[in-house]
Formats: C-alpha cells, sequence, structure tokens
C-alpha cells in the first residue's frame, strides 16, 4: 500500500473548473466518494480523459521533496510548464504544458507517461483513475513557485 501524505500545503490557490474543461497537464483536487477509497481529496496531475474515467498522477502519494523531483524530471526531459489560460477561467492557471487541440507541443500525454511516470517507481504506485460520475467540487489549482522552481 503506497503511504498517502497531505500535499495541500503546495497549491496556492484554486478555481471552479467545469470537467468537461480538463486539459492534459492541469493541476486539479476534487472529492472523490467511492466506497473504500484511501484518499478522499486527491491532488492530480491531470493526463488523460476515457469516457467516465480521468487517469493522472495523484500527487498526495509523492513525498514534497518527490514532487520537486517530479518538476525538475518534466523540465530535464523538455517538458514546459506554467501560467496560461487556455480555457477562458476567471484567472491564469498553472499547467504542463502537455500536447492538447488548443496547443500542441512536443510533449504529448501518452509519451509523459511512458518518459517520466513509468521511469520511476514512486510515480508508477501514484498512478491512478477516476470515475467521472463519483466525483465534485473538481477545482483547476496554482501550484507554489518553490515546487516548481530550480
Amino acid at each position: 500500500m503506497a503511504t498517502r501524505y497531505n500535499n495541500r500545503k503546495i497549491i496556492l490557490s484554486e478555481q471552479t473548473l467545469p470537467t468537461g474543461k480538463l486539459l492534459s497537464g492541469m493541476i486539479v483536487t476534487f472529492n472523490y466518494s467511492e466506497e473504500g477509497v484511501t484518499d478522499p481529496r486527491p491532488i492530480l496531475l491531470f493526463l488523460h480523459h476515457e469516457k467516465k474515467l480521468i487517469e493522472g498522477l495523484n500527487m498526495n502519494y509523492i513525498n514534497p521533496a518527490k514532487i520537486k523531483k517530479l518538476f525538475q524530471v518534466i523540465e530535464f526531459k523538455k517538458g514546459v510548464h506554467g501560467q496560461e489560460n487556455l480555457i477562458a477561467l476567471r484567472e491564469d492557471y498553472f499547467r504542463i504544458q502537455l500536447s492538447v487541440t488548443k496547443r500542441r507541443s512536443f510533449m504529448s500525454p501518452k509519451r509523459f507517461y511512458s518518459n517520466i511516470i513509468l521511469a520511476d517507481n514512486v510515480f508508477k504506485r501514484s498512478y491512478r483513475s477516476y470515475k467521472t460520475n463519483k466525483l465534485s467540487a473538481l477545482k483547476v489549482t496554482n501550484i507554489k513557485e518553490e515546487y516548481i522552481e530550480f
């Protein structure tokens, strides 16, 4: 069983987001109400949406020092990240620049999964799927700069 951390302290701000506006690379948080769930309030680096599931890296299963390492690896692999507002929200939000229909990028979600997540056992064990009908209060987050600076 993976160790769960309370990584809420990495979040700088949040804003409500409809499920249909999710973009790969966003860091989101939500309430999850499935029976037997060990993390009812995940912080998810969203990668993939398929029918009634969303998938990504649950950052609550990664210790804070390793989260910094994750962003260093992303930077090393030429993954760009930063503030943007492609979907016309109230404020800009943080997103790892994975390729989406609104903005093409060198790093696709599939490449991110194979090059970064599968390369590290901690990241691999932290990858989760969530049923969209069991989640509520979806919010896109901004991360404190101390976790993403190099």
